[in-house]
């Protein structure tokens, strides 16, 4: 009985790696949408947000939806796809997953570099990103360290 208990806890995912992954799920899957729609109704959405929507939001957000550019949206939606891919993989305890995660997340740092202006700062999204890879790596050697 014991050694059943044992072998379930070798196995179990830490309440870190959970937390962390259901954040990354719902983080990324929202972002995932908005930039797959964005990028699928691209022309659709810009006259929307440029006509309908010019009250609510500032005239900024249809300057950077044009500046941006469907592309931007596209690659950032294939990005959002392996970030979620990655965060699948750890969830099942799979360590590539990490690798996954992180390759994405530093794309999704860069598209704004490339295609809209490199005076961004990607600061915040740096130091959010750095956090998370950080704290997804912690969970690994909790797990790892468990097995010995």
């Amino acid at each position: 009985m014991e050694e059943i208990t044992q072998n379930q806890n070798h196995s179990s995912r830490p309440q870190l790696l959970t937390v962390m992954a259901i954040l990354s799920f719902i983080g990324s899957g929202l972002s995932l949408l908005s930039y797959l729609v964005i990028s699928l109704k691209y022309e659709a959405v810009l006259q929307i947000v440029e006509t309908e929507l010019s009250e609510i939001y500032p005239e900024m957000v249809a300057d950077f939806i044009k500046e941006a550019g469907k592309t931007f949206f596209l690659i950032g939606a294939i990005a959002y796809s392996g970030s979620l891919y990655g965060v699948y993989k750890m969830w099942n305890l799979n360590k590539i997953g990490l690798h996954y995660y992180a390759i994405s997340q530093i794309i999704i740092l860069i598209l704004p570099l490339l295609f809209i202006s490199t005076q961004l700062s990607i600061l915040p999204g740096l130091l959010l990103t750095l956090l998370f890879i950080l704290l997804y790596y912690r969970s690994f050697k909790m797990i790892e360290s468990t097995k010995k």
